[in-house]
């Protein structure tokens, strides 16, 4: 059966992103949720993350080149900002939850070449 978040626990999260990204001056931030498994702490973990600055995003760049896990696990302590450090810190939750997530935090944005 597939979790899902309810409509109270998304009204939440958003007035709570909207709240950080207030406070901290921010464009954007991406609430990234995991739901907990059997022997974990919660049902639910949940961090805010930001968008990484240009040296931020050379660090990433420059160690995705070695270890992409590593890389990636570096981004997410870099750009946390608030909720359960747990996502970032606990190997199970990191690499089976929030890593296959926050690789969205350095999508591209869509754009093109105009030929002329």
């Amino acid at each position: 059966m597939e979790q899902e978040l309810s409509l109270d626990q998304i009204s939440s999260i958003k007035a709570k992103a909207d709240e950080i990204k207030k406070a901290k001056k921010l464009k954007k931030v991406y609430p990234i949720y995991v739901f907990g498994e059997e022997g974990d702490e919660k049902e639910l973990y949940l961090g805010y993350f930001g968008t990484p600055n240009i040296v931020t995003f050379s660090k990433f760049l420059s160690n995705s080149k070695k270890d992409e896990v590593t890389a990636i696990r570096q981004l997410a302590r870099d750009t946390f900002l608030e909720g359960d450090s747990e996502l970032v810190e606990d190997e199970g939750l990191f690499l089976y939850g929030l890593m296959g997530q926050v690789q969205n935090i350095v999508a591209q944005r869509e754009g093109g070449i105009v030929n002329l």
